[in-house]
């Protein structure tokens, strides 16, 4: 699909109302045409609908093509906010993220952001790959598809036992020499190129696609599933005692992946603001254990991009290499087609495969399948490979996050150190086991510029100045109320926040102004279109009351405020019903003897916490069965 001349001539008029003067505005509406031509059939359909829809007010003056722009921001009708949505957060993201080695970023002296680092030293050993030849037959005595926290983690299990493991890894293979530091790496190592999104664009889906899946590009978190949590789930599904199940393989993965927390000073200024801010009043907060070395580097902060030192312990780094070493494979570029069935049995897999060559379709017959392409591709996958369940690509549970930006006195550069070491449960179980963890998120510059408020250009750019000053706080809520992806080729996300999970947010919103006000910011700013912003000095008992029901006014309406998630589960749950649950207690998808599922889509509910560890736990227990 291409856009039109008078499409892209539209869109670079949008790239010049939305951007800074000193970005590149040529560079920004090639690399935005791009993005949007990468698009499934659906969504650029939708966005050269857009276009075709602004083509006569983008030929205004500056003001009035603002205007109307803040008219598509501020408007009742949630189609006209999608679109207003989608343009923005492309075309400022790119503005203040396009680089190229020698070449970087005109508007990152402005904002004061030092770019990709250049302390690279030696760095390990790429993993050995294979490429398939059109036609082949590959035996194996289990086929993994994927290669993330469920994946990688499975395949590790199959190979200790002595099993021949080939994994299958749709996303290409990018290890430390490989990694650019640049937030424009997006494009490579997420899910739709950076841009997935649930169907109203209301909550922006970050999910891994790359060798070593969300494992290779998070931010390190590894907690463990709440003991309140795995009791809710042992009842949801049926499965007594799967809290006391998941210990041993917490403990084995806590070794594996030698899990610790930060020695007391490491913390970053923007992590360091939930400590002080909880301290100072009163409320529990405490350091996460992170799946990174010892000497992680102090200072770095650029591992959502893939670690450049070798220092994140992902699958691909921990768990792969065994794959290697026991005689199995690995293919990167590898799409899984259709899992091969006769009768109640898998037989393999049928790939296509990018290879140095060209493409290549290839089959790898196996005794085990095991289905780990993630939540939010687990369901069509055995969707079009003739599974049928009313539940599947239900109950998507996602997480979401809002968040702020609490501005200081003094630089906090929240791009810059450890990028998740603390957090805060003084808002989250506030109903029942429902509430909102307070979390920091590191922020480089194309973020930054995505989630901020857009009311002009001129503003958006002063906005940006103070960036460095910000420190970036989320509210994450554990949803209850959940929502879908199709089965379909789109895999189109619908979620809508419910009105439980939506005061839950909000709640926790309002527990970050407390946090930051209590952490010394001199004023703090939400992310809706409308953005509420509260000075330090208006900060009183007053201002509180005054900020729920501000909060509550805005609503939470689809485009009133990004929504994010990082964490996507459910679409395939576990359980001991075949009626109200996918897969059995043992991973089996209901009516096949050997294929298994080994992700986050096993969950039966939401866990509450960052789901890297439980995925890893939850696929260790269902390899740790089968392999035996």
């Amino acid at each position: 699909m291409t856009l039109s001349a008078a499409r892209r001539a539209t869109l670079r008029a949008a790239v010049e109302t939305f951007a800074p003067p000193d970005a590149r505005h040529e560079r920004v509406a090639d690399l935005a045409a791009q993005a949007i031509e990468r698009l499934s059939p659906r969504r650029y359909g939708e966005f050269a609908q857009l276009l075709d829809v602004l083509a006569l007010p983008m030929r205004a003056p500056l003001a009035l093509r603002e205007r109307t722009l803040l008219a598509f921001a501020d408007s009742p009708l949630a189609k006209l906010r999608s679109g207003f949505a989608a343009l923005k957060r492309l075309c400022v993201f790119l503005a203040y993220a396009e680089s190229e080695p020698g070449s970087d970023n005109p508007t990152w002296a402005r904002i004061a952001y030092p770019g990709p680092r250049d302390d690279r030293s030696a760095t390990p050993d790429a993993l050995a790959l294979s490429f398939a030849h059109d036609g082949e037959v590959v035996d194996a005595d289990v086929v993994v598809i994927g290669s993330g926290a469920g994946g990688g983690v499975a395949a590790a299990q199959f190979a200790r036992a002595g099993k021949r493991v080939v994994v299958l890894e749709a996303g290409l293979a990018f290890d430390a020499a490989t990694y650019t530091q640049r937030e424009t790496s997006l494009a490579e190592l997420y899910l739709e190129g950076g841009l997935a999104s649930s169907d109203d664009v209301g909550v922006i889906v970050l999910a891994g696609a790359t060798l070593g899946g969300g494992t290779a590009i998070n931010w390190c978190t590894a907690l463990r599933l709440p003991d309140a949590i795995a009791a809710e789930w042992s009842f949801e599904s049926g499965v007594s005692g799967l809290g006391d199940e998941l210990e041993p393989h917490y403990d084995a993965l806590s070794r594996e992946l030698g899990l610790a927390p930060l020695a007391d000073g490491g913390h970053n200024r923007n992590n360091a603001t939930i400590l002080d801010g909880a301290s100072a009043l009163g409320l529990p907060a405490a350091t996460m254990p992170r799946n990174a070395a010892s000497d992680c580097g102090a200072g770095c902060g650029y591992c959502g991009f893939g670690c450049a030192y070798g220092k994140k312990r992902s699958t691909a780094v921990v768990y792969l290499p065994e794959v290697v070493a026991s005689g199995g494979a690995i293919y990167a570029g590898a799409r899984a087609l259709r899992i091969l069935l006769e009768g109640a049995r898998a037989t393999g897999v049928t790939v296509e495969q990018q290879t140095p060559d060209g493409l290549a379709r290839f089959t790898v017959r196996a005794a085990t399948v095991v289905c780990a392409a993630g939540t939010l591709r687990t369901p069509g996958l055995l969707a079009r490979s003739g599974i049928a369940h009313p539940l599947l690509g239900r109950r998507l549970f996602l997480h979401p996050v809002m968040g702020c930006f609490a501005i200081f006195d003094e630089p906090v550069n929240a791009f810059a150190g450890p990028m998740q070491s603390a957090y805060s449960d003084a808002f989250n179980y506030r109903a029942g086991n429902y509430g909102a963890k307070i979390e920091a998120a590191p922020t480089h510059p194309g973020l930054a510029a995505l989630a901020l408020p857009w009311r002009s250009r001129d503003a958006h750019a002063r906005g940006m100045n103070d960036a460095r000053y910000g420190a970036t706080l989320i509210a994450l809520a554990r949803d209850r109320d959940p929502g879908s992806v199709s089965l379909d080729a789109e895999a189109t996300i619908r979620y809508a926040l419910s009105p439980f999970d939506a005061e839950n947010l909000n709640a926790g919103l309002a527990g970050l102004f407390e946090i930051a006000f209590a952490a010394g910011a001199r004023r703090v700013e939400s992310l809706h279109n409308d953005p509420v912003a509260i000075e330090r000095a208006a900060w009183n008992d007053a201002a509180r009351e005054k900020l729920a029901a501000r909060l509550r006014r805005h609503g939470t309406q689809a485009n009133r405020q990004p929504l994010f998630s990082a964490h996507q589960m459910g679409t395939a749950p576990l359980g001991a019903d075949p009626e109200t649950s996918v897969v059995d207690p043992l991973g089996r998808v209901w009516g096949y003897e050997n294929l298994l599922v080994a992700d986050g889509s096993l969950f039966p509910q939401a866990s509450g916490v960052n789901p890297m560890l439980t995925i890893m736990a939850m696929s260790r227990r269902v390899a740790s069965y089968h392999a035996a």
